[in-house]
């Protein structure tokens, strides 16, 4: 008899708060479809997208540099002052540094994207070679891929630092966007399947 209370109770707020979800289901597929659509303008306007999403990095490097110092004083002197006192005027002169310059950030952090998939790449391949755990050869191909990306990002970085940043900054709204859209979906019809009523989700 307990165990069947349980079960009951669990099921009841297991299909309440289904209800409550699926009363919102439409917001989360139009948010879905807006970052679709937002992922779309990014990616074909991708210089644009890359050079604004620098100018935003370097403020936010600035105003976080800026804040740093000044805790480091607020705060008075302690063991980590220098330190704190440090990071802050590194992150201030990085982001003065990117403001002045957009295009150059950009660059470096497209040779920083670069490096870093090239290493994880092989890090990746020997790994699974050398392991061979179930299903290596997907990690290996993976590798291969990252490590492709990278030698492809890095072969002509003066050209890709100007779209990259903008190009991936899209595909990630789109795929955002995409994964809401399904999730809404799948979410509407769970609840028909289940039998979720139009007054248990007006009650949600």
């Amino acid at each position: 008899m307990r165990n069947e209370g349980f079960f009951d109770t669990a099921r009841s707020r297991f299909l309440a708060g289904l209800a409550d979800v699926d009363r919102k289901w439409g917001w989360y597929f139009a948010l879905g479809v807006f970052l679709v659509f937002l992922g779309l303008i990014a990616s074909t306007m991708a210089v644009a997208t890359t050079l604004l999403s620098v100018v935003v990095l370097g403020w936010i490097l600035l105003g976080a540099g800026v804040g740093l110092v000044l805790l480091s004083f607020l705060t008075g002197k302690w063991s980590g002052f220098l330190l704190s006192l440090a990071a802050g005027a590194l992150s201030a002169i990085a982001g003065i540094a990117i403001l002045s310059s957009p295009l150059a950030g950009a660059a470096a952090i497209t040779l920083m994207v670069g490096a870093i998939l090239v290493a994880e790449g092989i890090y990746r391949s020997i790994a699974s070679i050398v392991m061979q755990f179930p299903n290596w050869g997907w990690s290996l191909f993976s590798g291969i891929v990252a490590l492709g990306l990278g030698a492809l990002l890095l072969r002509n970085w003066q050209i890709n630092s100007l779209w990259f940043l903008g190009l991936y900054i899209g595909l990630d709204l789109i795929v955002h966007g995409f994964s809401w859209i399904m999730f809404s979906l799948k979410v509407h019809r769970l609840a028909g399947a289940v039998g979720v009523t139009g007054e248990e989700r007006r009650a949600a």
